[in-house]
Formats: C-alpha cells, sequence, structure tokens
C-alpha cells in the first residue's frame, strides 16, 4: 500500500470512529408511541421482515427491527439483518469512483476508453462523468439481456456486459445531449473501471476501502447469488390470498447485487454527516447535480439528480433527497432532509414499497418543519371555468415516444381526466388557463399538465416536462395485422422473433425469452405487454412493404431488428 493510499484510509477511519458506537438517542414518549403505532402492522412473527433508522444530526434516533427474517422458522429479524438493498448499491459505486477521482487515478472528463480500451469507439467521447450523470447514451444491458433470450433466472455475468455492448452498432443519444433515468450499462462499466484503475475486484476494493474501515461487517457486494449469506432475510412476496411465496427475482449478481442492514447504513450514512477529512470532499462531490453538456441541471420526474445516484425532491415543502428501490420480494428506501439534517433508512423482504413507514416515522419527528399539509387542499386552487366545449378540444390521445408510454385526456360529465394506461381510472384535471391543468393525486406533489403546440407537458413538482404528442389510434384487422406477421432478426443479439397475427392482437415469441403481446396504438406503433419490448415500430420499405422494426423504449433507443 503506498504511502498517499495509506494516510488516506487513515483519515477515513478515523473519521469513522465517532460513529460505531452510537446508542440510540431519547425520543419523547408521545413520538415514541405514535413511531410503535404505525409500525405495529409488521410487528408479527408472522410478517417478512421490516428494518429502521432514522438518524439527526448523524447520530441514530432510532433503529429497530420486525417480523421475521424466515417465515418458515420464524426466526426473528434484528438490525444486523441483511436485506437486498437495490439501487442503495449505485451510490457506492459512485463513491468508489469518486475516491479514485480524489486520488488522482481518475478524471471524470477522461473519456473511457482510456480505462477500458476494449470498449467499441461508437464515434463519439463518453466520459466517466457521463456515466455518472446517466447522460452516457450507452444501451441497458439488462433489456439486451431480455431481447435476446438470456434466461430470467440465471445470475447475471456482469463479465459478459462488455462483450454484449460491443455487439451494439448505435448509441441511444449523442453523449451529454440527453438523459436516461434506465441507464445500467454505466454502472457495471463504472465498476469495470474501478477494478482497472485499482487492480482489484470491485467488491474486494468496496471491501477493503469502504465497508471495513467503518465497521460495516454485515455489507457485502454478492457476486455468486448461490452462495448462502448469514443472518439475511428470505423475500417474500404477498399472494392474492395473502400467503407468502418466496421471491428472489430474476437472479443478478456484482456491483448491481449489494447486501446490507440498517446498522451498516446507518454507520455509511453518519460518516458522510461527519464532514471528516477522509470523506468532506467525496461528499461534496456526491451533491454535484446531474448536467447536459453545456446545459441546464436534469430535474427528471423519479431518476437521479445528483452523483450520489439519489433524486432531489421536495417533501411539503422542504428539500428531500432520496432513493427508492426494489428487487424480488426486497424494498428499500432512504429519505434524507438536508436542511434538519434528519436521513431515515428502510429495509423490507416482504413489502413492494417500504418507503411510506420511514416517510411515516419521519412525520412524526418532524412534524413542525414541514410548512406544507401532507396532501394538496385543492378546493383552495383557483380554477379558471370553463365549458364543455372549450375543454373538449384537450381531448385525446397521447404518446410519449421515449419512454413507450401512453396517456388519454376524455371529458366526462363536464370534469375534463388524465389516464396514464389504458383502462386505468382518469385523475381529474383542474383547469388553471392558458392551457395549464393541476392533475388531482394523493400526496404534496404537484402533478402539472400543460398544452403545448397541442402537447401535453407532463412534470412533477417542477420536473422537466415528458412529452406526449397526440395521435390517432389504428385499430388493425386481424387481416390487416397479417402485413406484420413473419421472423425478424438482430445481428448484434443474434436473436429472432416470429410475430403472428390474432384478433386484434399481434405476438412476438422468442424461444428463450417468450412470448410478447402487442396492441397498437397508431400506424406501425404498437404497445408491448413486457417492459423490455414496452414499444416498438415497425419500418418500411419504398413500396410500403415491412422491412423490419425498431424497439422503442428509453434504455434501448437505436436497435432493429431485419425481416428475413
Amino acid at each position: 500500500m503506498n504511502n498517499n493510499l495509506a494516510k488516506y484510509l487513515a483519515l477515513w477511519y478515523v473519521a469513522s470512529l465517532p460513529f460505531t458506537a452510537n446508542a440510540a438517542g431519547v425520543i419523547d414518549p408521545a413520538s415514541q408511541q405514535a413511531i410503535e403505532k404505525i409500525l405495529s402492522d409488521v410487528n408479527s412473527p408472522d410478517k417478512p421482515a421490516l428494518a429502521i433508522v432514522a438518524l439527526k444530526d448523524g447520530k441514530v434516533v432510532y433503529e429497530k427491527a420486525f417480523g421475521s427474517a424466515n417465515l418458515e422458522h420464524k426466526i426473528p429479524a434484528n438490525v444486523d439483518t441483511k436485506f437486498q438493498v437495490d439501487k442503495m448499491a449505485w451510490e457506492f459505486i459512485a463513491v468508489a469512483t469518486l475516491m479514485l477521482e480524489e486520488q488522482g487515478k481518475i478524471q471524470l472528463d477522461e473519456d473511457v476508453r482510456k480505462y477500458l480500451p476494449e470498449l467499441p469507439d461508437f464515434g463519439a467521447k463518453i466520459t466517466v462523468r457521463h456515466l455518472l450523470s446517466s447522460t452516457d447514451g450507452l444501451p441497458g444491458y439488462r433489456v439486451l439481456k431480455s431481447l435476446a433470450g438470456w434466461e430470467s433466472k440465471e445470475p447475471e455475468q456482469h463479465k459478459t456486459i462488455l462483450q454484449l455492448i460491443r455487439n451494439q452498432k448505435a448509441l441511444n443519444f449523442q453523449p451529454g445531449k440527453a438523459f436516461s433515468p434506465g441507464g445500467d450499462t454505466r454502472l457495471v462499466l463504472l465498476a469495470k473501471i474501478v477494478e482497472a484503475v485499482s487492480g482489484q475486484a470491485f467488491d474486494e476494493f468496496c471491501k477493503n476501502q469502504i465497508f471495513k474501515p467503518l465497521g460495516m461487517s454485515n455489507t457485502v457486494f454478492v457476486y455468486d447469488s448461490n452462495l448462502p449469506l448469514a443472518n439475511t432475510a428470505v423475500p417474500y412476496r404477498a399472494g392474492e390470498n395473502g400467503a407468502y411465496k418466496k421471491d428472489y427475482g430474476s437472479g443478478i449478481a456484482g456491483p448491481m447485487n449489494l447486501y446490507s442492514s440498517v446498522s451498516d447504513l446507518s454507520r455509511w450514512r453518519a460518516h458522510l454527516a461527519s464532514q471528516a477529512p477522509g470523506i468532506k470532499a467525496i461528499a461534496s462531490k456526491l451533491n454535484t447535480p446531474i448536467r447536459l453538456d453545456g446545459g441546464p441541471t436534469v430535474k427528471d420526474i423519479s431518476s437521479i439528480s445528483n452523483f450520489s445516484q439519489h433524486h432531489v425532491g421536495q417533501e411539503r415543502g422542504i428539500p428531500k433527497v432520496y432513493m427508492i428501490g426494489g428487487y424480488g420480494g426486497y424494498a428499500s428506501s432512504i429519505f434524507s432532509f438536508p436542511a434538519q439534517k434528519f436521513t431515515v433508512i428502510t429495509l423490507s423482504s416482504g413489502l413492494a414499497y417500504s418507503g411510506s413507514y420511514g416517510m411515516r416515522l419521519a412525520t412524526v419527528l418532524l412534524e413542525d418543519q414541514f410548512p406544507e399539509p401532507s396532501n394538496i387542499e385543492y378546493d383552495k386552487i383557483k380554477a379558471v371555468k370553463l365549458s364543455p366545449q372549450q375543454l373538449q378540444q384537450y381531448e385525446g390521445n397521447y404518446w410519449n415516444p421515449v419512454r413507450a408510454l401512453a396517456g388519454k385526456v376524455y371529458l366526462k360529465d363536464g370534469i375534463l381526466y388524465f389516464s396514464r394506461a389504458d383502462g386505468a381510472e382518469g385523475r381529474e384535471m383542474i383547469p388553471l388557463g392558458d392551457g395549464a391543468f393541476q392533475v388531482k393525486i394523493e400526496g404534496d406533489d404537484k402533478f402539472m399538465i400543460r398544452f403545448v403546440d397541442k402537447k401535453i407537458h407532463y412534470s412533477m413538482s417542477g420536473s422537466d416536462p415528458q412529452v406526449y404528442e397526440p395521435y390517432q389510434p389504428a385499430p388493425y384487422t386481424q387481416e390487416e395485422l397479417a402485413q406484420f406477421s413473419g421472423t425478424f432478426y438482430n445481428e448484434e443479439l443474434d436473436a429472432s422473433y416470429v410475430f403472428t397475427a390474432g384478433q386484434g392482437v399481434l405476438t412476438a415469441s422468442n424461444l428463450r425469452a417468450g412470448s410478447v403481446n402487442f396492441k397498437p396504438t397508431q400506424r406501425d406503433r404498437f404497445a408491448g405487454d413486457k417492459r423490455f419490448m414496452a414499444g416498438i415500430k415497425f419500418i418500411r420499405g419504398k413500396k410500403q412493404e415491412v422491412t423490419g422494426f425498431q424497439v422503442v423504449v428509453d434504455e434501448v433507443r437505436n436497435l432493429h431488428f431485419k425481416k428475413m
């Protein structure tokens, strides 16, 4: 170990010492009673595990586990119980990268091919900063994997991802010119850069330079999903009859597969809050906002906002930084309120979403800090009176071509409604004037729709707008759907799909990927019932014959299949 690295780790370790043995702070009896009531419905040996920790000023003020880590054997969960924490892994990938940047071994604006020369030249410079910002333009490997028909239950071999990317012929977009909330290839590449620069396996680097110095003995990146982990919560999913079934997810491994506990994650958050020499600069860089090259900051509805890979938003009028994840039966969430120096983390092995418990705990301990109510008071909004004839001009079907999402605006009993999915219940739209509407939803998020040049600009709590274009539905007969039948092949993935026409439905089949059912949205465009083919667009030749199709999802935007 060189002297600079030894000095760096010493500062890191010393900074961690005041926080590794903090006793839980004292909460007043009324707040304690309110918290116990909130968590009472998970406080049973017949419920899957839920663990929660809250920190104020870098110190633990509440930490407890509920339910069973193993329902079959009624093994109780504790604060050291491990959970798969999904997107929380992203922050540690960023931290490892920034640690090496602090040591002068990585330059954020350097071409990634300097560190990974085996990557193909896509004709545009992709930098480390682009990877940290999800503005790299690389196709998402999970969607590519699904399209190629990799077995859904096999552990993802992160070592083969470079080969998968090497086969691609086009980026989703010019690096730095757009943002992709679904980008995941970038995270694996960042981990590989850490390996290439440090000379260590990524999990060993994190263990030796982050987890071990901080006493995070329950935190580990799992590269072999078949290896047993001690004191790990079994993931469950509740069925229709209320019975729990194990749900381990579709099988991932490597730098995207992190297990940790609330006791360890509280150590990590305390370390970040310490502002000690070993972490201060990195903690500051984690707050670097995501920007397009030479452009403004990115304000996506729910994706990352900064290098920490967290999202920045508002909660009842005060700034909030958060990340929500879920994998198989696991669910994880972290909510931080920087001005209040307060953080709450919730991990679960049996909920689709664990964040409600953390946020409800936060409202108890920070109740007097929120200037706005928990739900928007819509009756106090000054609406503009519009006649049914004036409202009718906004009716129609709308399509987001980037994320393959459909929306519908319709008039009912003199009220305009917006629905984001076919058949879903519509939400009332309150007219504000000049083509602007506020959509009624539960909670304090401000859901806005603005009509600009007959397009919908959809935003949430001040986010950048998602644009939905008007379209006319194209109801095809079975005979008309037959023109899309046939076999379509993609060379990059060495994958083919056979399309067959049914009554109002087009079905694509692949021996390994299974079947995807499509319904027409507009001429030559179809929406699929599988995420990796949520949208496709058929391509026609000079004689208007169908020659192929293009996948239309956020993660993969320029992948074409040719009709054979």
